[in-house]
């Protein structure tokens, strides 16, 4: 198993990532999708805060070079029909789908590992809230997007934001808080 193999002290990150959705907002903050200062495993377990981290600025505290940084993606239309069956493709994910594997994920979509663009904090999903606007008490999951056509196009639309909305925010602070983005 290579992931028993890795050893955290030769890497060029203490993480990576983050691959989930996120607020646009959140990829102007410090080490977009993880704490800031980051916390060693041993904090982790005895649940100390960010807040409460000495010496916020010290080395292995932020990271200064991301080696790798992404978001979900989504392929268009024409190339989910070159892989997906027609039963698949009626049975794309309905609207708050948290899970990438249950829930309305069809085994056809987790076979080939679909990650859910729902924020999980809010439960926004990011591909629904073009035809559904969040409203408070809203329960997103009540919806469902009229075809596969509708859901991969507001798909296309959610990853611009969210590619957009991280370089952006990496690039804001080029030079102060990074030295580079990939």
């Amino acid at each position: 198993d290579a992931g028993s193999a890795s050893d955290n002290s030769r890497t060029l990150a203490p993480k990576d990532g983050p691959y989930g959705m996120l607020f646009e907002k959140v990829f102007f903050d410090r080490n977009p999708g993880f704490t800031s200062p980051l916390l060693s495993e041993d904090e982790m377990k005895r649940n100390v805060k960010p807040s409460d981290v000495q010496n916020k600025d010290s080395p292995g505290r932020n990271i200064g070079f991301q080696t790798e940084v992404g978001s979900v993606s989504h392929p268009e239309l024409e190339s989910l029909e070159r892989f997906l069956s027609r039963d698949a493709l009626d049975a794309y994910p309905d609207c708050g789908e948290k899970a990438e594997y249950g829930g309305s994920i069809h085994d056809e979509w987790a076979y080939f590992k679909y990650s859910p663009f729902t924020e999980n904090s809010s439960g926004l999903d990011h591909i629904c809230q073009f035809k559904f606007p969040p409203h408070e008490n809203d329960n997103s999951s009540d919806h469902r997007m009229d075809s596969i056509e509708e859901y991969t196009w507001a798909a296309q639309f959610a990853q611009y934001f969210q590619y957009k909305s991280l370089m952006e925010g990496y690039t804001y602070r080029m030079w102060e808080w990074y030295s580079a983005v990939f």
